[in-house]
């Protein structure tokens, strides 16, 4: 089931897409939300533990879920970052890492 069913989107005044993973954000975010897709698919194909996996795809979740509102929870996406971070310590993830960290930042600032 979409995440927004049975919410009318054109009646919020804002443009929700559909990311790679399924998940849905603001339009204005979708370069943040195309890197998150990108570091969440190197993450789940990494040789972590799936239990460090899947605490760093669900903050990657609630980071998605806040770009999808039409004023997204600034302090909950840091939190949520913060978590995300680690992820630089997975062989092939630091570059993602600073890719998503440079769009946050502009975000958060």
């Amino acid at each position: 089931m979409p995440k927004f069913q049975g919410i009318n989107i054109q009646a919020t005044g804002q443009n929700i897409i559909t990311l790679g993973d399924g998940n849905q954000i603001n339009a204005q975010f979708s370069e943040l939300g195309q890197a998150l897709v990108e570091l969440r698919n190197a993450i789940t194909e990494s040789d972590a533990s799936e239990a460090y996996k899947m605490n760093l795809v669900a903050d990657i979740d609630t980071i998605e879920s806040q770009l999808a509102k039409p004023q997204p929870n600034r302090s909950i996406i840091a939190a949520a970052w913060e978590a995300v971070k680690g992820a630089a310590a997975i062989d092939g993830c630091v570059s993602l890492v600073q890719k998503v960290g440079l769009l946050i930042a502009r975000f958060l600032s």
